[in-house]
Order: C-alpha cells, then sequence, then structure tokens
C-alpha cells in the first residue's frame, strides 16, 4: 500500500466521479481505476461498490475512507514540517489573536508582513484567548497573540508592545469636557464592560479595583463594537485599547487618556518551545515590534 494510492481512493469519494478524481491527481481513469483495484486486492477487500452508477463505499470501504484521509493528513504535515526545517522562513503558518485586538491590530501589520515574508502563508483567525490558549497548546496554532502575563507551560513569549487604554464617554457627559481622566474622575464611575470569556473585560475590571469604579450591572456586552454603540447612544462610559480608537474623530464619542495611571495592557506573541521555526517567529515579533511601538500616540480624539 503507498500513499498515491491512498489519495486515488480518497479523491473518487470525494468527488463522486472517477474521471474527476483522474482529473484532481493527473492521472488517466484507467490508470486510477487500475491501482485501486490493486489496492483492493492487496487489502483483501472491496471499497467501492462498481455495479452502480454512483460511487458508493463497501461496508469496509465505510471503515477504511476516514483513516486514509487521516493518513493523507499526516504525510502531508510530515512534509510540510520537513520543508519549514529546512528554510523556516516559508510556508503555512497559522496566527491568531483575541477579538478585542486581532481586528484592529492584523490590518495594521499584515500588508508589511506579507511583503517582508513573502515565502509564508499566513492563515489568520480570531478566537477569545482561552480557545487561543488549548489551540496552541494542541498545535492547531504556530502562535497567538495574548495579553500578558501568560504562564503556559512549554509556551515562549516575545513581548511585542504595551497598549494604552482610553475612557469612552459620550460627547454629551460632563467628563467630555475634560481632556484627561484622573484617578479622581473614576471613583464611583459606572463602568459598560464586555460579558464573560474576553481577556478585555478582565483587564477592565482590574482598572475599576484600582481606581474605585464599579460595572454597569444591567447589561454586557458580547463585542467591543457594541460597547461603542452604548457609549455612543449616551447609555455608557466604557474602557476602549488605544488600537480600537477611530483614525479620524468619531461623532457622538469622546476618548479620553488616563494621565499617568499606567492603564495599559501588555501584547506578546506566544508559540511552543519546541516549535520547528522559532527563528522565523523571532524575526516576526521583531517586524510587528518595529510596526507596533511599545508605547502608541497618546492623543483625545472627540466630535
Amino acid at each position: 500500500m503507498n500513499l498515491r494510492d491512498l489519495e486515488y481512493f480518497v479523491a473518487v469519494i470525494e468527488t463522486g466521479h472517477f474521471g474527476k478524481a483522474s482529473e484532481r491527481c493527473c492521472v488517466s481513469q484507467p490508470t486510477l481505476s487500475g491501482q485501486l483495484r490493486k489496492l483492493e486486492e492487496e487489502l483483501g477487500q472491496s471499497l467501492i461498490n462498481r455495479d452502480t452508477r454512483q460511487v458508493r463505499l463497501t461496508a469496509f470501504g465505510q471503515e477504511a475512507y476516514p483513516l486514509a484521509r487521516t493518513s493523507l493528513e499526516a504525510a502531508g504535515k510530515i512534509s510540510r514540517r520537513a520543508q519549514e526545517l529546512k528554510d523556516p522562513f516559508s510556508g503555512p503558518f497559522y496566527l491568531a489573536g483575541f477579538p478585542t485586538l486581532a481586528p484592529w491590530l492584523l490590518p495594521r501589520i499584515m500588508e508589511s508582513l506579507y511583503e517582508g515574508f513573502n515565502k509564508i502563508e499566513f492563515y489568520l483567525t480570531e478566537e477569545k484567548s482561552l480557545i487561543l490558549q488549548e489551540r496552541l497548546l494542541n498545535g492547531q496554532l504556530d502562535a497567538v497573540f495574548l495579553a500578558l502575563p501568560q504562564v503556559l507551560k512549554g509556551i515562549c513569549i516575545e513581548p511585542l508592545f504595551i497598549e494604552d487604554f482610553y475612557l469612552a464617554v459620550p460627547s454629551q457627559h460632563p467628563l467630555a469636557q475634560i481632556e484627561k481622566i484622573s484617578s479622581a474622575n473614576l471613583d464611583q464611575l459606572e463602568v459598560l464592560l464586555l460579558e464573560d470569556g474576553h481577556c478585555l473585560r478582565d483587564q477592565a475590571l482590574d482598572l475599576c479595583q484600582r481606581f474605585g469604579s464599579r460595572e454597569k450591572g444591567y447589561y454586557r456586552a458580547s463585542s467591543l463594537e457594541t460597547l461603542r454603540q452604548m457609549v455612543r447612544s449616551g447609555r455608557a462610559v466604557t474602557f476602549i485599547p488605544r488600537l480600537a480608537l477611530p483614525e479620524v474623530p468619531e461623532r457622538g464619542i469622546k476618548y479620553l487618556p488616563l494621565e499617568g495611571l499606567s492603564a495599559s495592557r501588555s501584547i506578546g506573541l506566544c508559540y511552543s518551545e519546541s516549535h520547528p521555526r522559532v527563528p522565523f517567529i523571532k524575526a516576526l515579533a521583531r517586524n510587528i515590534r518595529e510596526l507596533c511601538p511599545h508605547t502608541l500616540p497618546v492623543q483625545a480624539l472627540a466630535v
């Protein structure tokens, strides 16, 4: 049995047609059919019923198909990893971030990364931090952006930058008349937060505890954009990370810096210590640090 024969078998099942499978595998139909028969002879079992116009699996074929797919996927991973060891700066790379960072960070950096690492095929996704940690630990992701600190066994961290928090208030709110927020302004302030599962919620709760603010209890938002809409409607104030601030003034909201309050979060790139492409990941981190200075510009944006 060889992998090519398994590829023919899987192709026939997935295309549902011998002719289409032969086109997919770049061989003639007689060659493909002949190799499948040889495979069946070697196994001593039929894989496909040939007495109908449709491609139908035998009972044994139904058991063999998922195993064949798994074998081909495993072989592909072995081949890709071998190539990555020869050239860590080429091949697919699975990169992810959490929802209150990725939508603003990735557009900022990806054009430069595509140009700087033109042999890398970046696959991007976003998920909540706990899911990212799990997928990183089980090898489904190559590297993830996470808020620091992180304590994960076998995981290395490249610190990237520090991102300040701003207080977002409605334009008609009393605090909108000042230019910078002090700790006195935050005392007893009710702040709208995200729902459980978002690391930004934990970061905002920490700010509330430090400065005497409290969570606005009647509602928890599912996304950063929902928080922003609630502020715009005049019903809430909230903390917004610097990268999520608009590039131009935004009607109905004023974003105020938290003066001298050390209100920020640290972002790092996390990866497995046994990853075969550590030189690339370190180069990737250096590039991102250049694109995102450790302290992002401070200014209040308002209309």
